[in-house]
């Protein structure tokens, strides 16, 4: 978007990061900052070292990402504020050392969803935008939080993988310098008696491949979504419930027209509550449920009917699979995350990256053919794969 809307005098033998580093860094002053990849002399010895959550340091200390525009930026907590403050100006019109008004407008405003603006997350608080981008790779966490109009943020870089701290600390930063709606009320936990815990507790239907899960473990209620964590959830009225950062409060509701217990989100405007998140019987899975539990034939037909009855779902969706492949992956889990890649080939026959990250997959378990078969329908279907190019050009060169 940036390169859009400038002239650029780049010969065509510049790189990425010489590019970014005349476009973006070095007219914002963000003279700590680089997307060099790797790291060499003076830069390499000043660079952080990462670390897992057990304390246990990245292999190599850092990792070397490819994707530079996405894992490829080194900065400081000071020049990423210059960013921010930067993108703030030139939204009201005050700067343009980089973006124009228009451009900076867009990038803060809701694009395809409401919380996502052009490269920019949106946090809705009551009558306040707030603005951000988080950061993760495997050994450094990061984020970058500041009000839209009003000035005021907090950057936090972490060389560790350790998100809960990172949203304390920004909690923190919000109370102690009196942030405009930022946090929730506080509220005073409350017991929950045994018959209530056992009349909510279960599983809830979320969306079409994924449900909400409520629990009790070792005395503390749990709110987990079927791929993330679990959260803390208490009791802090006779009927409602608060997770420990967020505003949205939750209800354990009957449907007045059925009588089922559903999950209730207390509405973000002043629209009235929606019933839209039943309590599962036991027999009921999702899809993903049934991919991970060994079922791959099921799963598969249950995707062809999500696809079936609504196409532009997010739970369907090409993009979607694919990061949640990725994330398998990421989870040393090859042999699902191979079925999922390969589940997103059939449902996306004419989709290039389909192949490419099923190819990907193969390749990291050890199935040279199969990686081979699989980048060359990539290139067969995209001739300006680079990717697909290059590793078939390395997997041809392995005896």
């Amino acid at each position: 978007c940036i390169m859009q809307q400038m002239v650029i005098d780049q010969s065509p033998e510049d790189s990425f990061p010489e590019i970014l580093a005349q476009l973006v860094l070095e007219p914002l002053g963000m003279n700590q900052s680089t997307y060099q990849q790797p790291l060499t002399g003076e830069q390499l010895l000043r660079a952080a070292t990462g670390y897992l959550p057990d304390g246990s340091m990245t292999t190599g200390k850092r990792h070397t990402y490819p994707e530079m525009a996405a894992a490829g930026l080194w900065t400081t907590a000071e020049d990423l504020a210059l960013f921010a403050i930067e993108l703030g100006l030139s939204h009201q019109g005050q700067s343009n050392k980089v973006l124009s008004q228009s451009m900076a407008t867009h990038m803060v405003s809701p694009f395809i969803e409401d919380f996502v603006g052009m490269g920019i997350f949106i946090e809705q608080k009551g009558q306040e935008t707030y603005l951000g981008h988080g950061g993760w790779d495997e050994g450094f966490s990061s984020e970058l939080l500041f009000h839209k109009s009003k000035g005021y943020g907090v950057v936090v870089l972490t060389n560790s993988n350790h998100p809960d701290f990172i949203a304390e600390l920004i909690r923190s930063v919000a109370q102690t310098y009196q942030w405009d709606e930022y946090l929730p009320p506080i509220y005073e936990d409350q017991p929950v008696p045994e018959d209530e815990l056992a009349h909510i507790s279960g599983r809830y239907f979320f969306s079409a491949d994924n449900l909400i899960e409520v629990y009790e473990e070792q005395g503390q209620l749990y709110l987990k979504y079927l791929r993330d964590d679990p959260v803390a959830l208490f009791k802090v009225t006779d009927t409602t419930y608060v997770r420990r950062h967020l505003s949205r409060t939750i209800q354990f509701k009957e449907e007045p027209e059925t009588g089922k217990l559903h999950l209730v989100f207390s509405p973000e405007n002043e629209e009235e509550p929606t019933f839209d998140h039943p309590l599962m019987t036991e027999d009921m899975q999702v899809p993903y449920e049934k991919l991970m539990a060994g079922a791959y034939d099921e799963a598969l037909e249950e995707y062809q009917k999500l696809k079936e009855q609504d196409p532009d779902s997010r739970d369907i969706s090409e993009g979607h699979l694919n990061r949640l492949g990725y994330q398998l992956m990421g989870d040393k889990q090859l042999e699902v995350a191979i079925q999922l890649f390969t589940i997103n080939t059939i449902l996306y026959p004419e989709a290039f990256n389909t192949y490419d990250s099923l190819a990907e997959a193969y390749m990291n378990n050890g199935s040279k053919d199969l990686a081979i078969i699989n980048y060359q329908k990539s290139l067969d279907l995209n001739q300006d794969n680079q990717n697909a190019k290059d590793m078939l050009a390395k997997l041809g060169d392995q005896s």
